[in-house]
């Protein structure tokens, strides 16, 4: 099979270099993609289609007879490609535009979650600031989560300690433009305290199947301080989570989801990301995500086992039940390893804080820099100038390193980060610190 994948991130490389394993796929194009997939990858091409145009896309792929097409960004599954494809009957892994407001919508969500039977905190939502900032003053809780309604590459959260922070953050969303422009929907919801965990299951609109948990590290800087990222790094799998938790999580947040979209006519397809909160009364579902996570997925993957080939076919064609059926299993074979992702981020990153986010600095790999079997390195913002490779913006490159325990695992990562350099680079030290 010809495969397209579509994104240009280490999401997008990781999920390439997980299925150029395949003996069943013939090649695989990745667009936009990124300079340094075509460098570590030997015969991956990428093609230089923006993620948002999605008529071209749709013309690529009919020209080159692409046999599945995965979609990374969950901005290009907002714009309906997953509904062009299947209305020119290409196979495709992916959520329809309808499907994806569980992402696109913080309150669809919510209500989703509630017809559900799904546990989540409380919400109210409000498309004035004036009247947010009035139920800020008059509610009994100092703290509360802030979220913008709409996308917001994973800025959009804002956890506030107190009235104070909870008042900035909705000026700075509706009134200063902390996002590039002004919002004009947001929810407040009450705020739960635990442990977070990124669940993921593969669906095709009846059935889905469990792929792994992830605890992602969204805070710029160590101890978990400084402003909201797409992620700085994560491990796998998530070490409070057990065997019991994840049937509770299959029974109570997989299934009522995809038995409620389905009953409203939007049938879920492709990747569900739970966000999930361990708090003293139990699992609460803190939102979804309609795609891989970034970074999450350049550890869940290695941490797989098997070819995933024929698990995106079966979500792309609706077969995930008969899959299971033949394997005598519900899920992808998963490794007794563990695994650690940890990111390198440009300069300014993540552009909150006044500084711009600087492109353009070589990025150099000590001579002793060696990956063996249990190491991968993945490229997101780069671009190529001759042989090098230079910074393009936001998070660069992240090392995932898997051994038998996080300790190790963890001091391999951080042994290959200290072997990459370039100007202005930003990393945490703490990934998975306290895991062994």
């Amino acid at each position: 099979m010809k495969i397209l994948i579509i994104g240009s991130g280490g999401r997008e490389h990781a999920i390439a270099h997980k299925l150029s394993l395949s003996s069943d796929v013939s090649g695989i194009i990745v667009s936009p993609g990124n300079a340094g997939m075509e460098k570590t990858l030997p015969g991956i091409k990428t093609q230089k289609i923006a993620a948002d145009d999605i008529e071209a896309l749709l013309s690529f792929a009919l020209k080159e007879q692409i046999a599945l097409t995965i979609v990374g960004p969950e901005a290009t599954l907002s714009l309906g490609i997953v509904n062009l494809f299947r209305a020119n009957n290409l196979l495709i892994v992916g959520s329809t535009k309808e499907a994806s407001l569980l992402e696109t919508s913080k309150a669809f969500a919510k209500k989703i979650m509630n017809e559900a039977g799904v546990p989540t905190a409380a919400f109210s939502e409000f498309f004035e600031a004036e009247i947010a900032l009035q139920f800020i003053h008059s509610s009994p809780h100092t703290k509360m989560v802030v979220k913008c309604d709409g996308l917001a590459a994973g800025k959009g959260v804002v956890v506030c300690q107190n009235k104070t922070e909870a008042i900035n953050a909705v000026n700075a969303l509706m009134k200063d433009k902390l996002l590039g422009e002004n919002i004009d929907h947001i929810i407040i919801e009450d705020f739960l305290e635990g442990i977070e965990v990124s669940a993921f299951a593969l669906c095709d609109g009846e059935s889905f199947s469990f792929l792994g948990t992830a605890c992602d590290h969204k805070r710029l800087r160590d101890g978990d301080m400084g402003p909201n990222t797409g992620g700085m790094g994560v491990f796998s799998p998530a070490s409070i989570f057990s065997i019991a938790d994840e049937l509770w999580i299959n029974e109570n947040v997989f299934a009522p989801m995809l038995n409620t979209m389905k009953k409203n006519g939007t049938p879920f397809t492709g990747i569900l990301f739970a966000g999930l909160m361990k708090t003293k009364h139990g699992w609460s579902v803190l939102e979804f995500n309609v795609r891989f996570g970034d970074p999450e997925t350049q550890v869940l993957l290695p941490l797989i086992e098997e070819d995933l080939l024929p698990w995106f076919k079966a979500s792309a064609a609706g077969t995930i039940s008969e899959l299971q059926n033949k394997l005598g299993r519900l899920s992808p074979r998963k490794s007794n390893l563990v695994g650690v992702h940890v990111v390198m981020a440009a300069h300014g990153y993540p552009g909150t804080e006044g500084v711009k986010v600087r492109s353009g600095d070589k990025i150099q790999f000590d001579k002793n820099f060696n990956l063996d079997s249990k190491d991968y390195l993945f490229f997101a913002g780069v671009d190529g100038i001759g042989s090098d490779l230079v910074t393009k913006g936001g998070r660069i490159l992240g090392i995932t390193a898997l051994s038998e325990k996080f300790s190790s695992a963890r001091k391999n990562a951080y042994d290959l980060i200290s072997k990459i350099h370039f100007d202005g680079a930003q990393f945490r030290r703490d990934i998975a610190n306290g895991q062994v």
